[in-house]
């Protein structure tokens, strides 16, 4: 087999396994991403696993791998359909939530049936900006291995409602200007017209759209956010580096 038959023969196979990958994923869905449980994980290397080979064996025939693939699509769909229809299917399968902490009592048999540590937990605790256990009425590990935290009714945080303010309603902002260019249906959703936006950014000293990164409008509120690509911080700007001075400083 000459060079450029391998390399022809690579980059079809390649592609095919690109495809092949991107087609069976968005059939079966996003919580590949969103919802990634130990089931969704095996799958997720299995799929690689056998696209990559995919790619450069050629003691294969191509059709045998995306026959393999289709027929590993099939049984992963198969599977979730069963997690759908029956909930014994779904314990067995994806497992189920466990309480690790109960009452500012750390649950042990719970964690070590999870083969979950202390510092994983603290770890866990402390991205929800809980730093003491006895802060934590209930903390619970979900089946996609994250933490889920209910605070004690006196540490959680104060809301507006709690508070009895009144609180006019948010609305997503919608995108106008993406990387310099100008996202002209989101303009004239909210009746804008590209004479108000230029007058918009010209408040920041900009007369080129390109000179803006992203620029989005609130209908609420109805501002515009703009950030440019040269942002001007002076005396704010800051740096979070680890920076060492290596000079003896005694």
């Amino acid at each position: 087999m000459t060079l450029m038959k391998i390399i022809i023969e690579i980059i079809i196979q390649t592609i095919l396994a690109f495809f092949s990958i991107l087609f069976f994923t968005r059939i079966l869905g996003k919580q590949q991403i969103a919802q990634l449980s130990f089931h969704d994980y095996v799958n997720g290397i299995t799929f690689g696993s056998i696209a990559a080979t995919m790619t450069t064996d050629f003691n294969q025939r191509t059709w045998h791998y995306l026959l393999g693939l289709t027929l590993f699509a099939i049984l992963t769909f198969l599977m979730e359909w069963i997690t759908l229809k029956s909930r014994k299917a779904r314990k067995v399968i994806e497992g189920e939530p466990l309480i690790l902490v109960h009452n500012g009592k750390i649950l042990e048999d719970n964690m070590k049936k999870a083969r979950f540590n202390l510092k994983e937990l603290n770890s866990q605790l402390r991205s929800k900006d809980i730093f003491n256990v006895d802060q934590v009425q209930y903390a619970i590990l979900e089946t996609d291995g994250s933490v889920s935290v209910m605070p004690k009714p006196e540490y959680k945080s104060v809301t507006v409602q709690d508070m009895g303010i009144s609180f006019s309603p948010e609305a997503i902002p919608t995108s106008v200007i993406i990387e310099g260019k100008l996202i002209l249906p989101n303009l004239k959703q909210h009746g804008l017209s590209r004479a108000w936006l230029k007058e918009q950014i010209q408040t920041h000293g900009v007369n080129d759209l390109q000179e803006v990164f992203t620029a989005a409008y609130d209908p609420i509120k109805q501002k515009l956010y703009i950030d440019l690509y040269e942002d001007d911080l002076g005396k704010d700007k800051v740096d979070i580096s680890e920076t060492y001075n290596t000079k003896d400083q005694s």
